[in-house]
């Protein structure tokens, strides 16, 4: 994982802890079809928009939306 995939565990760590971090963000890129290491930009929206359901389930509506907000804030 590099630079976009990173900071997403970084920012998921707190909260679920970062071997379930890193599982999620690699399970979320092979459903979207993209390798973790290519995160971008161009792909953070979809990934987020997915992603916030995976998060809701671990830490219910409010912790999910901060966390998508968070990753929608990364910067290449």
């Amino acid at each position: 994982m590099m630079q976009v995939a990173d900071e997403i565990v970084t920012i998921l760590t707190p909260v679920i802890g970062k071997g379930l971090a890193q599982s999620a963000v690699t399970m979320q890129c092979r459903k979207l079809g993209v390798l973790p290491e290519d995160l971008s930009q161009e792909n953070i929206e979809d990934f987020s928009l997915h992603f916030r359901k995976v998060m809701v389930i671990f830490a219910g509506d409010q912790v999910a939306d901060e966390i998508v907000l968070k990753i929608r804030n990364i910067k290449d």
